[in-house]
């Protein structure tokens, strides 16, 4: 290999990409806009849920009513922002209307004798109405509606405890039994709630949003630019006629490819700087990846550059080539893991995160990067994309060397 005639076919294809506006484009704009959009999205904070709930109740002489509960839920609030939008409906049908048409998210209906009910220690009942059309969206409303009334219902357990214990420290026999008070209050705690769950928070590594965007940055432009930079470069040398000319020269077509791939490299490389510099400007916060990030990232590079060779030597299209790379690209946005976390991923999906060596490799540098795991739990999956970016290094060399023995023909 002849190292002046590689660096001249690195130069070249770096002049040349100046004039590639496309190219430019999807190498730095493209990633760029990704970062901006979903940085801006959910890379920051997102305020509380607020939901227009309809309520539909009839007055009642009681001293606890449908009204107070209203009453109470549109007082909720959370960082200053009010949960619950209230709308009273004059029917049931009326509100059942409204929530069809998407003017509120949800219906709660208080039937007749709701507050007598309550007031008087029997069970009162509820309904509760959703719009299941959009799934997503159902379990956000349904979430946030019953995580009130459950808090409300043990806000009605506790006063229930409370005005028991006023009757019984009154009539309770004292001397007779060896029982307190205090025991009967415990046991009437215990039997309205059985267990009591207390949540803690652990102070992790819990990484922003932002910071997952950046790593999905990186993993498409392994998807798409680095694939197709390789692959329809090459084809237009070929049609160019550059490699019959370097066929001719002192150069040879290993020179050639050898330039090819490391050009790709060194453009990618600038691109994704410029993402995570681009990332600290912009929204404060960026990775600096370790040296085993970087080799993680140089790895993940070479098994790309191989794919995109391989399908263009086998296509000998730029077209067919730029058909193919987005066709495998666009699937595995999502079902490699690289733009939508793992724990969403189809689980008959999974395995593209866990054997893909460019969903494994992306995995394991979010594992180390951003989640900060010792090294020794990402080897395995290090060796296994080592392994597989080896394979396919084989497979587009012999597909390159097949293609050249066609042209000389």
């Amino acid at each position: 290999m002849k190292l002046r005639a590689v660096k001249g076919i690195i130069i070249k294809d770096l002049r040349e990409l100046r004039r590639e506006k496309m190219a430019l484009f999807w190498i730095f704009i493209f990633p760029l806009m990704w970062i901006t959009l979903f940085g801006t999205m959910w890379g920051g904070h997102n305020p509380p849920v607020s939901l227009d709930v309809g309520v539909v109740y009839t007055n009642e002489n009681s001293a606890f009513t449908a009204h107070n509960v209203t009453e109470i839920m549109g007082n909720v609030t959370l960082e200053g922002v009010h949960i619950f939008r209230i709308k009273k409906f004059a029917s049931e049908e009326s509100g059942i209307s409204a929530l069809k048409h998407g003017k509120i998210d949800s219906l709660v209906v208080f039937p007749p004798g709701f507050g007598r009910n309550v007031s008087t220690g029997r069970q009162a009942k509820i309904y509760v109405y959703f719009d299941r059309s959009d799934p997503q969206e159902y379990q956000i409303v349904r979430g946030t509606l019953m995580a009130f009334f459950s808090e409300m219902e043990k806000r009605m357990r506790e006063k229930k405890i409370e005005i028991q214990l006023e009757y019984i420290e009154k009539y309770m026999p004292t001397g007779e039994y060896n029982i307190t008070p205090e025991a009967v209050r415990e046991y009437l705690i215990a039997s309205a709630e059985p267990l009591r769950i207390e949540e803690k928070e652990v102070s992790g590594n819990a990484p922003t949003p932002i910071k997952f965007y950046i790593t999905s940055f990186i993993g498409i432009q392994f998807l798409f630019a680095t694939m197709l930079t390789i692959g329809s470069g090459t084809l237009e040398e070929i049609e160019k006629g550059t490699l019959r000319r370097i066929a001719a020269s002192p150069a040879t077509a290993w020179d050639f490819l050898a330039g090819k791939m490391l050009s790709t490299f060194f453009i990618i490389m600038v691109s994704i700087f410029v993402g995570l510099v681009y990332s600290r400007v912009v929204f404060g916060e960026t990775i600096v990846p370790s040296p085993l990030g970087w080799l993680i990232i140089f790895t993940a590079s070479v098994f790309s550059m191989s794919l995109g060779l391989a399908i263009a030597m086998a296509t000998r299209s730029i077209k067919s080539t730029t058909a193919v790379v987005n066709f495998i690209s666009m699937p595995l946005l999502f079902l490699a893991g690289i733009v939508i976390p793992e724990s969403i991923i189809p689980s008959w999906a999974r395995p593209l995160t866990e054997y893909f060596a460019l969903g494994r490799a992306l995995k394991d540098f979010r594992l180390l990067e951003i989640y900060h795991r010792p090294v020794r739990d990402i080897m395995p999956g290090l060796t296994l994309v080592g392994v597989e970016t080896a394979m396919m290094f084989l497979i587009a060399l012999f597909l390159y060397r097949w293609a050249m023995k066609r042209m000389e023909v």
